[in-house]
C-alpha cells in the first residue's frame, strides 16, 4: 500500500489519458479554490481593518504580489498564506472534503 505522501505525489503526475474535459474540470476546480482563497483574504483584511499597504508592511511582501493574490492572478504558496494568516492573527486551515457521489 502506498503511503499518503506517495499518493499525493502521484495525483499531479502528467497523465496522457487525461481528457480535455477533465483538464477543463481541473482548471475550474482551481479557479474555485482561488476564489475561496481570495474571498478569505478579503474577509480577514476587512475584519482587521487592514489595507494592502498594512499587509505589505507586516509581511514584507510587495504590494504587487498581494494585489495579484487578492485578484486571483497567482496561486499563492502555502508559506505566503501562512504569512498572511500570521499578520492577521488568524489560523491557516487547509481541508479536504468528500464530494458526494465520487470516490
Amino acid at each position: 500500500m502506498n503511503s499518503i505522501f506517495e499518493q499525493i505525489k502521484n495525483i499531479r503526475k502528467p497523465n496522457a489519458k487525461l481528457t480535455k474535459e477533465n483538464q477543463e474540470n481541473e482548471k475550474d476546480d482551481l479557479k474555485d479554490v482561488l476564489s475561496g482563497v481570495t474571498e478569505e483574504i478579503q474577509r480577514v483584511l476587512k475584519e482587521n481593518n487592514f489595507t494592502q499597504e498594512d499587509l505589505c508592511r507586516i509581511t514584507n511582501m510587495s504590494q504587487s504580489n498581494i494585489s495579484k493574490i487578492q485578484n486571483g492572478k497567482v496561486v499563492p504558496r502555502i508559506e505566503t498564506l501562512q504569512k498572511i494568516a500570521n499578520a492577521t492573527h488568524t489560523k491557516l486551515i487547509i481541508s479536504f472534503e468528500s464530494i458526494e457521489g465520487e470516490v
